[in-house]
């Protein structure tokens, strides 16, 4: 007589349930009381309602949400001045289009730490832009700051190794697109 005959026989669910999940697993059990456990849940479905309705419209901002979205609105003179200057570094679509509206900038602020502008300071045919935006890129990803838009990036640091004369440059913007392989 076989080994398999003194077993039991499992049922189909007992083998699917074996096949969905490791053997090192633990069950995912609540961690403290009951109770609590069903506070906590009421309390993240409140939240995520306000959410919901706050991104459809719907209601206000919760507080911490609020919080975050006035620290990123400037509204003074200022600030309205700067948005205006990076929407024109946005904006440009030629390489004297970029130079211009990267001038204008920097003659009343410094670069922001932001991929998509420091991508769009890329197209420019100044050196000195180019430097100083493949200067803090890679200071940015040093850090570990991930960009949101990798391909374009690489697509505008390989244009940077490929047509700039500066071996400097050249040789920076080769250890960025390395770099970049590592976030995709």
């Amino acid at each position: 007589m076989s080994r398999d005959d003194d077993k039991p026989k499992r049922t189909w669910r007992e083998i699917d349930a074996k096949k969905d999940r490791s053997a090192h697993r633990k069950e995912d059990k609540p961690v403290g009381s009951p109770f609590a456990q069903a506070r906590a849940d009421s309390a993240s479905k409140v939240y995520r309602s306000k959410l919901d309705a706050f991104f459809e419209g719907d209601g206000k901002a919760p507080e911490v949400v609020r919080g975050k979205l006035e620290a990123l609105t400037d509204t003074s003179p200022e600030g309205k001045k700067r948005t205006a200057a990076l929407k024109l570094i946005k904006d440009a679509a030629t390489s004297s289009q970029a130079d211009g509206a990267v001038r204008a900038f920097l003659s009343e602020f410094e670069l922001p730490l932001d991929y998509d502008i420091l991508s769009q300071v890329l197209l420019c045919s100044d050196d000195d832009y180019v430097g100083a935006a493949l200067h803090l890129l890679e200071a940015m990803m040093n850090e570990k700051r991930v960009p949101s838009r990798v391909a374009l990036l690489e697509q505008r640091l390989k244009r940077v190794k490929s047509l700039s004369e500066v071996s400097e440059q050249q040789k920076a913007a080769d250890r960025l697109i390395k770099q970049l392989r590592l976030f995709s």
